[in-house]
């Protein structure tokens, strides 16, 4: 009886200790980037050109820069973790004179979707940002990936 007493206690401990280290694990964007980009290359035969992963916290933002290629159509989406209910995607152009970024598009959900077509090679920034965090989070892993159509299935 007395080593039950002494286990349960040690049982809530591990497990405490284990959530806690399981609270800010990648463990989940990086299945569903994987499950995405089975599905991208596999299903809708599409060419991954970038996929990035990061942290967001509070009101901050991350900037990824990429040219971009004038004889592709392009998509790019980006998703947070379990901890991230809507993220924000903003694209634009760097105009590389004034380091001014000159906004294309921009849109708000769960997975922000857009489309781009460059008319020229030039230098693209995407901006992410967090619009709603799940209640009691302030910080939360985002992904983006940026696709084209595979030219080895058209």
């Amino acid at each position: 009886m007395k080593a039950y007493q002494l286990l349960v206690p040690l049982f809530f401990m591990i497990c405490e200790f284990c959530y806690s280290q399981s609270a800010t694990t990648m463990q989940d964007i990086l299945a569903e980037v994987n499950q995405r980009v089975k599905n991208l290359e596999e299903q809708k035969h599409q060419e991954i050109v970038n996929i990035t992963l990061d942290l967001l916290s509070r009101n901050g933002e991350k900037r990824i820069y990429r040219y971009l290629d004038p004889s592709f159509t392009y998509d790019v989406i980006a998703f947070g973790d379990r901890r991230i209910n809507r993220i924000k995607l903003k694209v634009g152009k760097l105009d590389t004179s004034t380091g001014e970024v000159n906004l294309i598009d921009e849109y708000s959900a769960e997975t922000a979707q857009i489309r781009i077509k460059p008319s020229e090679f030039e230098q693209y920034v995407f901006i992410v940002s967090v619009d709603e965090y799940r209640k009691g989070d302030s910080v939360g892993h985002f992904a983006i990936i940026l696709y084209h159509e595979n030219p080895e299935h058209q």
